[in-house]
């Protein structure tokens, strides 16, 4: 009976966590779009927008190892409560300033959603073995991608219509309430103390360790290696998010708007029939992918992606990008259950790390893809910037290949650690 009871309070905190994810996420989409247009709108300047958008990356990008810390010491639903109620805040601030402090609120905001949603995944996706249980891990993934989807389709498709209909102020005062309900959500999960690294792990104290790079030499070299391919296809990635509105003006002048919509609802739909599909698969065999399958989703993500900007028939298209979310959503599964499968103390670490290391690629693949598309049509920024992705990614397959049959990593099977024990004199972080 105990045991049926945990099982019970487990399944139901994973389903507030996954409702809380989602809700998040949500909020996270409509703002991206409804704070791009309100920049544009109060600055009238395309630069001044872009630099928002810089911003929220770099904000990002430094915050990734600053959470991998704050994760590994923190009880992380917490964490994930404060960065929902500080994001509230700050746009009902935004809202409630007077027209002339509004361009300093603007940024201010971009630095707030940007760290806030770095530390909110990281925390995420640190706690999530523990709190679906290492059995289940795989399967939490896949929902958790699925319910991203949902909410990403949701966000993009009611941005414009709620800025509309009812203003900016009101957009945002909606968009606070999601992260005040997602608060309410985690409040209901209860909050667990991380593991401490053992002493010997404690590891150095320095600037390699406050970027956690030290943990990467405390890992599988697989794993260091998964999330340098991820990086790259964060970079990839850059140059379909810049170009597809630029594609959709080219292609279809007089409806760019509805082209945009259908590339983006049909990758989310693939993404999401990935998610559904692994979270099966997961709960039938306790296991999703290897290292070798991530490195194949990401190429023919990255293939299906190139051939979207080729100018195909809509009946084309549709199932193109339908095509290239299903990779995406696979590879992500794949990934974030491999690196789920470190010891607890380095978790949050390795997580703060890689999160860096995305941040950093999709940042340098929208600078220098939003150059680009100033002088080059968007198929030829795209091809390259996805053929850089697809190439770390065949060398990574390469790698895989040529490595002596007792090394290479099974699937990521969700109730093993497969890193090897640390030795006391191993460079690592707690």
């Amino acid at each position: 009976m105990a045991k049926a009871a945990d099982a019970g309070r487990a399944a139901r905190d994973l389903r507030l966590v996954v409702a809380a994810h989602a809700v998040s996420t949500y909020g996270s989409y409509l703002n991206l779009v409804a704070l791009g247009l309100f920049t544009l709108e109060l600055t009238g300047s395309a630069a001044q927008t872009g630099l928002f958008m810089a911003v929220r990356l770099a904000a990002g990008f430094l915050m990734g190892p600053v959470s991998g810390l704050l994760a590994g010491r923190h009880r992380r639903t917490r964490l994930m409560i404060g960065a929902d109620l500080l994001s509230a805040a700050t746009l009902a601030l935004l809202v409630a300033a007077p027209d002339g402090a509004r361009p300093v609120a603007v940024y201010l905001l971009a630095v707030v959603l940007g760290c806030g949603q770095t530390l909110w995944g990281v925390a995420l996706r640190s706690e999530l073995p523990d709190l679906a249980g290492p059995a289940r891990r795989a399967r939490a993934n896949a929902r958790l991608v699925a319910a991203r989807s949902v909410a990403m389709l949701l966000g993009f498709a009611s941005a414009g219509v709620l800025v509309a209909w009812l203003g900016y102020e009101v957009a945002f005062l909606l968009d606070a309430g999601t992260y005040v309900l997602s608060a309410g959500l985690l409040a209901r999960v209860p909050a667990r103390r991380p593991v401490a690294a053992a002493p010997e792990a404690a590891g150095p104290t320095g600037p390699r360790a406050w970027a956690g790079v030290g943990v990467l030499r405390a890992v599988a070299p697989v794993v260091a290696a998964m999330i340098g391919v991820r990086a790259a296809d964060a970079f990839g990635s850059a140059a379909h998010n810049v170009g597809i509105p630029v594609q959709a003006s080219l292609v279809h002048p007089d409806s760019p708007a509805a082209y945009a919509a259908v590339f983006l609802t049909s990758w989310a739909v693939g993404s999401l029939a990935a998610g559904r599909w692994c979270a099966r698969l997961a709960a039938r065999t306790g296991q999703v992918g290897s290292p070798r399958a991530f490195g194949v989703a990401t190429c023919l993500m990255s293939l299906f992606f190139v051939l979207a900007f080729t100018d195909p028939p809509l009946w084309l298209l549709i199932p193109l990008t339908l095509a290239a979310g299903a990779a995406d959503g696979y590879a992500e599964i794949s990934y974030t259950t491999r690196l789920q499968g470190v010891d607890e103390s380095r978790r949050a670490r390795l997580f703060g790390f890689a999160s860096a290391a995305q941040n950093a690629g999709f940042g340098l693949g929208m600078i220098g893809c939003a150059v680009a598309l100033d002088r080059v049509a968007p198929f030829p920024v795209v091809a390259v910037a996805h053929g850089i992705a697809c190439a770390v990614a065949l060398a990574f397959l390469l790698a895989q290949t040529v490595r002596p049959q007792g090394r290479r990593d099974p699937p990521a099977r969700a109730d093993r650690h497969d890193d090897p024990p640390t030795p006391r004199t191993a460079e690592v972080t707690p």
